[in-house]
């Protein structure tokens, strides 16, 4: 009798997990058949509209640069970096005494050079002999770069250095010291346009904007509107500085923004 009950009770154990995997199997095929239905779904392009935006701001140049090229001759290496250590520390004294600063004056030494003199030779038969090269003296080379950020005073301070001796003067150049400032904005105004422009196209099409799925941006920079001409320093020495028409530059953003719609 109890063995009786003991196989029915195995009995029913045996249908309870039987009955327990066929519901397990039962959930992975169902499951199986959800997941199938997605397949490819992902590989299908979202619906989605791209539009352009172009921001634009206008700015004054705050920065005019100067390059100074100093070079002094010599009859011996000595004697042209002599002359050429006393013009230069002239040049930086100036600078110093028109408030321009130590951090807005680049210097970069170009060496000595020696100067040669050829002896010429006439003949009437080829090949000519090659006549004699002869060491003359020697030249000393340093460049200096100013940045002047009172404008206003970049030819008074172009015509100063010419008074003290420079003969080798370009610019100033005009340009924009924290250009970020103004590209963030531009590209701030190009997104608002971007933007604009989207939800117009989304209330034409009867369809509501979505998350942005993409963006990217073409930044326009912006022109140099003035850059003095090279003059001869022999017309400027003593003449008053002429003023000189900074100009306005534009700084442009153009962005592409794709938004994903509903």
């Amino acid at each position: 009798m109890e063995t009786l009950l003991n196989n029915k009770k195995f009995i029913k154990a045996s249908v309870g997990l039987v009955g327990v995997l066929i519901l397990f199997v039962l959930m992975l095929f169902i499951n199986e058949v959800k997941t199938s239905s997605y397949i490819g779904r992902e590989s299908q392009p979202l619906p989605s509209i791209s539009v352009t935006g172009k921001g634009e701001v206008m700015a004054v140049s705050d920065i005019a640069t100067l390059s100074i090229n100093i070079s002094k001759d010599g009859s011996t290496t000595k004697e042209a970096q002599s002359a050429l250590n006393d013009l230069v520390t002239k040049t930086l004294a100036y600078l110093k005494s028109k408030n321009i600063e130590d951090k807005d004056v680049k210097s970069e030494y170009r060496g000595i050079n020696p100067k040669y003199s050829n002896t010429q030779i006439y003949c009437i038969t080829y090949p000519c002999p090659q006549g004699d090269s002869k060491i003359t003296g020697y030249t000393a080379s340093q460049s200096i770069t100013v940045k002047i950020r009172d404008v206003d005073s970049a030819n008074d301070v172009r015509t100063g250095l010419a008074n003290i001796g420079i003969t080798n003067i370009n610019g100033p150049t005009f340009s924009i010291d924290d250009e970020d400032t103004y590209t963030t904005q531009a590209r701030s105004k190009a997104i608002d346009d971007a933007r604009a422009k989207a939800e117009i196209l989304a209330h034409d099409l009867h369809v509501r904007l979505g998350k942005i799925v993409s963006f990217s941006e073409n930044g326009g920079g912006y022109p140099m509107m003035y850059a003095a001409k090279d003059m001869a320093v022999s017309n400027m020495a003593g003449a008053p500085a002429p003023e000189l028409p900074k100009g306005e530059n534009k700084i442009t953003s153009n962005v592409t923004i794709t938004y994903e719609i509903r």
